[in-house]
């Protein structure tokens, strides 16, 4: 019975182990387009700790491991924000795999100058520079997600769980 309890608790590690080690991070591209205001839009990026299910994902600011909106920038009017940046409570949502909405408000760190809110029922975004009288309201595209190239370390880790199981498999067939 002990044996039996072993060899289960070695497989089931032996299975999840991979699956652990392979966190694979997704960033989306955005390009912000005016349609009114008098400057030409912008450029804009997010990044979530994992990839969005068919059903429904939520990814946030200082969210737990699944749900991690890890980065956020948003290049527009000359200025960068960074989720650094933002008041609080940026937030990205995903309905049936697709982006349905994302949050974000925000403003450069020790100037009040520079305000930008977005949020995408719809896809729109909104910026108003206070100082300078820089403004866009506009439309939100997003680029395909790009996730980094499976790492080596995963690949390897599945080739020796492989392995190992094979070799338990025949050993087991040996001393039957």
């Amino acid at each position: 019975m002990r044996k039996a309890l072993s060899t289960l608790v070695l497989t089931l590690g032996l299975a999840a182990a991979p699956v652990a080690a392979h966190a694979t991070p997704v960033t989306y591209n955005l390009t912000l387009t005016n349609v009114v205001g008098n400057i030409s839009g912008g450029t804009g990026s997010f990044t979530m700790d994992s990839a969005p299910n068919n059903v429904f994902a939520a990814f946030f600011q200082g969210g737990a491991p699944g749900s991690l909106l890890s980065a956020m920038s948003f290049n527009i009017g000359g200025d960068t924000f960074t989720l650094a940046d933002s008041a609080g409570g940026a937030s990205v949502v995903f309905t049936g795999g697709l982006l349905s909405d994302i949050t974000y408000s925000g403003s450069l760190a020790g100037a009040s100058k520079v305000t930008i809110a977005l949020a995408t029922s719809g896809l729109n975004y909104a910026f108003d520079d206070e100082l300078t009288s820089l403004s866009s309201l506009g439309v939100i595209e997003v680029n395909s997600p790009t996730a980094p190239p499976v790492p080596e370390p995963s690949t390897l880790m599945l080739l020796g769980t492989g392995v190992l199981g094979l070799a338990g498999f025949g050993a087991r067939k040996l001393v039957a």
